[in-house]
């Protein structure tokens, strides 16, 4: 494990990021406060919520759906709804 703080992921990022996959990197900011950085393919199997088979169903519907064409394109971005409802 290794420890740095904010200032340091900022200045090395890609460093970190690439460490992460191979050691927990954790990092501090605030007074108490800290994070880990995790590789993606920990989060699936460690999280409850992407271990849900409903909720990956839920995904690869809405990736074949973008894929398909299926989507609501938003042509106005300071009126989002103006399009849907």
């Amino acid at each position: 494990m290794i420890a740095i703080s904010t200032t340091e992921l900022r200045k090395n990022l890609k460093k970190y990021l690439n460490l992460a996959t191979k050691e927990t990197v954790v990092v501090r900011f605030g007074k108490t406060e800290t994070v880990e950085i995790v590789p993606g393919k920990n989060i699936e199997s460690n999280d409850e919520y992407f271990s849900n088979p409903k909720v990956l169903e839920a995904i690869e519907r809405g990736r074949a759906d973008a894929k398909a064409g299926r989507v609501t394109r938003i042509k106005d971005l300071s009126d989002p709804w103006a399009g849907i409802l």
